[in-house]
């Protein structure tokens, strides 16, 4: 985790060398949250820009980007149970403001 692009004046929080990482992870024009599956050695496996024109998820709450969510942890985290993927989809559902539990209802 990186404290990155702060305001004025909470600069100082930013890690050094946060903003590089963004940028070496494909982040820099993400925006926030932005997040990257890494292997054990670090390399990136995926990150969240899976969203039309290459666009970030951010926190998953409408429908498509939770979708999308899921298909991030089946491709970085085959070793996770499909029960337990599941269950942070169920949850992420559950979270989602009433606007996009809306949207997948069609209201």
């Amino acid at each position: 985790m990186l404290d990155v692009q702060e305001s004025k004046d909470k600069k100082n929080l930013e890690n050094p060398g946060g903003e590089q990482e963004m940028k070496d992870l494909c982040g820099e024009n993400a925006g926030l949250p932005f997040y990257a599956f890494l292997d054990e050695k670090g390399k990136k496996l995926a990150d969240s820009n899976v969203m039309p024109k290459n666009q970030n998820i951010g926190y998953p709450s409408a429908p498509d980007e939770i979708v999308a969510f899921e298909k991030l942890l089946e491709k970085t985290a085959p070793h996770m149970k499909p029960a337990d993927r599941e269950k942070v989809v169920a949850y992420l559902k559950k979270a989602a403001p009433p606007s996009a539990q809306n949207q997948a209802t069609g209201l």
